[in-house]
């Protein structure tokens, strides 16, 4: 009985000893793993409003935004990847689709979440979120150095010149881009 109160005894404190390397192990990795965010750029967070124009290459943080194209249109292109598969449908009779083709490319070693639902467009007085029947593909995030090429349509009111409104949840403000040669004045209205 004695032999196996030892073994007992033994057994135990192996236990306990494995209990505080695993415990210090972890104390060390978790330290380590602060250590390296210091040397990320996570703690960038770029902020402010920002204009741009349709060909023109944006540079935020880590992200390199450019806009090929933003037009009014009657029979928008369907993407390869829609967000949704439901049956897109047709504008109505005063309306149209605005489309834009919008890359977005990570230059930084932090991910970076691209969702098509981050974009809207001002048309006239109204911003309108995206059909997601004509957008595409679905979110997805980006590794360093990996772009997302993205389709978004808006339905609105027929007849204005839209811009596009680009919100991530990475960028603290939004990112405007116009068509080349559009005015860029703003206006604000109290309440």
């Amino acid at each position: 009985m004695n032999l196996r109160r030892l073994f007992l005894v033994v057994l135990f404190a192996a236990l306990l000893a494995g209990i505080a390397v695993s415990a210090s192990a972890c104390s060390k990795a978790a330290n380590a793993a602060s250590d390296d965010t210091s040397t990320t750029d996570a703690g960038l967070t770029p902020s402010g409003d920002i204009d741009g124009t349709v060909g023109e290459t944006i540079n935020v943080g880590n992200a390199v935004i450019s806009c090929r194209t933003l037009d009014a249109t009657f029979n928008p292109v369907a993407p390869a990847q829609r967000m949704v598969e439901q049956t897109p449908t047709a504008p109505n009779r005063d309306e149209s689709f605005y489309q834009a083709y919008v890359k977005v490319e990570n230059t930084g070693t932090t991910p970076l979440r691209v969702d098509p639902e981050d974009f809207a467009c001002a048309v006239g007085n109204s911003v309108v979120g995206v059909e997601q029947t004509w957008s595409g593909p679905i979110a997805r995030s980006l590794l360093k150095n990996s772009s997302l090429e993205v389709l978004v349509t808006f339905r609105a009111k027929a007849g204005y010149q839209p811009v596009l409104l680009y919100s991530p949840s990475w960028y603290d403000g939004t990112i405007r881009i116009r068509a080349a040669g559009t005015s860029t004045t703003t206006s604000t209205t109290g309440g």
